[in-house]
């Protein structure tokens, strides 16, 4: 049985009644067949309304009841295709809502996921550039440091160093319960006085790693970055096989007493590295040591300068240990000064530190080298060198200091009236105030 073109528009009054009869009952077997196929919807939507105007058209004309009752029951079979059909539209629009939905959700997800290996990149990137910045602060293992039997003077503050760290190492049945070595030293002391020599020494003669720490490398202008290097820098310390020694150099300049006009930042770094501190203590056992160094131990917090087992008062250097370091300066050509001219140079050094000796040597040896430049006369040592002479000299011979050879040439030996000249342009660097601090600091500080 073949429907008529539902697109057609034909005139039903030239039709009889069993034309429009066979006509309802085909587009009804065609709407049955199409419902069970995936067709186009729109299209029984209109065999539909062809379908239901033709019975309507019949119903309206028929005056048999029988006929009456058969034709309600065709739209009653009518009414339940379209109830079919309406459950297939709602299907298909619900699986066409979950299908949008999950592209939707799978390319949401996509994105999330492409946003999650970004983060992820960069927070490795972070990660691996707070690496490297920690392993900087790394200096290399080398003997050029020397031992702390090298520095002069300081006899006290080396034997602490020694009963802190080299004995813990040298002899571990000795530090058993209560005698635990120190894990957390601070030496303050005027400036120039070795604090920083005295660190390296000793990293030098344990020969283990050492992380030369300022506020420089530890403070980021990103916020919580400061926090996560001072994180990274102690997890690597303690990463380290054997000893390792973090020294915090100008220690001052990070944990300064706190104040109410004090950033949310610098309380944050403050707070980090206070408890990265108690967490050694905490270990017992851990073989990181921190070693602390200011000029201003007054200016440190209170918990900070408690987090330090002992505190050590780092000196100027006393007399012995003045002719020490200004005799360390002149290994090659050794000073020849009588006691008497010793005698003048160390009073004339009293409250010199030993960067400002150190200084003072370097100023002095550059006089007899100066004076090569304006010499005319030369003479021959006992080891064939050439060295500047009177025009008096026995064998003095006159030239310029360009016309001899260059690798023949020495200079004079360093005399007193060298040092007197260099004393005009390298005076003392610390006053007698700023000693007078530390040592009622120091008073203080062994009274609390």
């Amino acid at each position: 049985m073949k429907c008529p073109d539902v697109s057609s528009s034909s005139d039903t009054g030239s039709r009889s009644d069993l034309q429009l009869y066979q006509e309802a009952l085909s587009c009804m077997d065609l709407i049955a067949s199409k419902l069970e196929k995936d067709v186009d919807l729109p299209m029984i939507d209109q065999l539909y309304e062809r379908c239901n105007s033709t019975i309507e058209e019949l119903r309206t004309a028929q005056p048999n009841p029988h006929i009456s009752a058969s034709l309600e029951s065709l739209l009653e079979t009518l009414s339940f295709q379209q109830s079919l059909l309406d459950s297939r539209r709602r299907g298909y629009v619900t699986e066409r809502r979950r299908t949008v939905s999950e592209g939707c959700f799978n390319r949401g997800m996509c994105k999330a996921r492409n946003c999650s290996m970004r983060r992820n990149s960069e927070r490795l990137e972070r990660e691996a550039d707070r690496f490297l910045e920690v392993e900087d602060m790394l200096m290399p293992l080398s003997a050029e440091g020397g031992s702390l039997e090298d520095i002069a003077g300081l006899h006290e503050v080396k034997q602490i160093l020694r009963e802190a760290v080299v004995m813990p190492l040298q002899y571990p049945q000795l530090f058993q319960d209560g005698a635990k070595p120190w894990t957390r030293l601070l030496l303050y002391g005027p400036p120039g006085t070795g604090k920083t020599v005295l660190a390296r020494a000793l990293a030098s003669e344990l020969q283990c790693p050492f992380y030369c720490v300022s506020s420089a490398n530890l403070l980021s202008s990103w916020v919580g970055e400061s926090e996560k290097l001072i994180r990274e820098l102690f997890h690597q310390a303690q990463s380290q096989s054997g000893q390792c020694v973090v020294f915090i150099d100008e220690i001052d300049s990070l944990c300064r007493i706190r104040s109410q006009m004090e950033d949310e930042h610098s309380r944050r770094v403050k707070t980090e590295l206070l408890r990265q501190m108690e967490d050694i203590k905490r270990k017992g056992e851990s073989s990181v040591f921190v070693l602390g160094a200011t000029n201003c131990p007054w200016d440190l917090d209170p918990a900070f300068l408690r987090r330090f087992q002992r505190r050590v008062l780092v000196p100027l250097p006393d007399r012995e240990s003045r002719r020490a370091i200004i005799s360390s300066q002149f290994k090659t050509t050794p000073l020849e000064l009588s006691d008497p001219e010793w005698t003048s140079l160390l009073d004339t050094t009293e409250g010199f530190s030993g960067a400002d000796l150190t200084h003072l040597a370097v100023a002095a040896a550059f006089f007899p080298i100066r004076e090569l430049q304006t010499c005319r006369f030369w003479r021959f040592t006992h080891d064939n060198k050439i060295t500047p002479c009177s025009s008096d000299t026995l064998g003095s011979m006159q030239y310029p200091l360009s016309k001899l050879p260059a690798d023949k040439v020495i200079a004079r030996k360093v005399e007193l009236k060298d040092f007197i000249s260099a004393l005009q342009t390298t005076p003392p660097t610390v006053s007698p105030k700023v000693v007078q601090q530390h040592y009622e600091f120091s008073t203080a500080s062994s009274h609390s």
